[in-house]
């Protein structure tokens, strides 16, 4: 069974909150200064959950399921086996991750490679330096970004920038799409605009009113 380890630094807060007030006494705080920068230790077997608002967590150790609850906070991790955004306008960076759902608005996420993504929460910004073998997007005005996607679904309004993909489906409709290289590309959603700058594609269309921009192989 999980245990479920939340993550309100109270006491850490409190800590903090001291050492400002007494420095306070002595020498003027600047105006805009940084939030302090909580470490926190994963546990095995136990979900670890950020759920403060508006705070840096520095999570450290072996972590298995990541759930951040919290609005507006910033997160840096180790690897995971899985990574879930509740809140709002987080700011995740992460080692490589297994599984990341996203169902929250307004979150970025920054990681060398995901096994499956997930996302559903509109205005998600994702960067993936390596690769993803599973992208299922559908909400809207979200982007991923990554060198290669194995398999990119998507079901809503959103934005899919790589360098390569080998299969592409779009039920959606109003998706922008740049790819370097696309092996299979299968539209059956609207309004969708596809480029593929290099390479040949095995393309089926079967939607109205798509934008298509499949160039050649070029030849020496």
């Amino acid at each position: 069974m999980t245990s479920r380890h939340r993550v309100p630094p109270v006491l850490a807060l409190a800590t903090a909150l001291t050492s400002a007030l007494t420095s306070a006494a002595v020498v003027s705080v600047p105006a805009q200064a940084a939030a302090p920068v909580l470490p926190v230790q994963c546990e095995v077997g136990a979900e670890t959950v950020p759920a403060w608002d508006d705070v840096a967590y520095d999570l450290r150790g072996t972590c298995g399921v990541v759930r951040v609850s919290a609005d507006h906070a910033t997160v840096t991790m180790p690897a995971a086996t899985r990574l879930v955004l509740e809140g709002t306008g987080n700011a995740v960076t992460a080692k490589p991750l297994l599984d990341v759902e996203v169902t929250g608005a307004g979150n970025s996420l920054a990681t060398p490679s995901v096994r499956s993504l997930v996302v559903s929460g509109p205005g998600t910004t994702v960067t993936v330096a390596g690769l993803v073998e599973l992208a299922e997007l559908s909400s809207t005005s979200s982007t991923l970004t990554a060198d290669v996607v194995n398999l990119a679904r998507l079901r809503g309004a959103d934005a899919v920038t790589a360098r390569k993909a080998y299969r592409t489906r779009i039920t959606g409709s109003d998706n922008v799409v740049g790819l370097r290289r696309a092996d299979k590309l299968v539209l059956t959603g609207d309004r969708n605009a596809v480029t593929v700058t290099r390479g040949r594609t095995t393309l089926r269309d079967r939607g109205d009113a798509n934008v298509l921009d499949l160039r050649p192989r070029r030849r020496s």
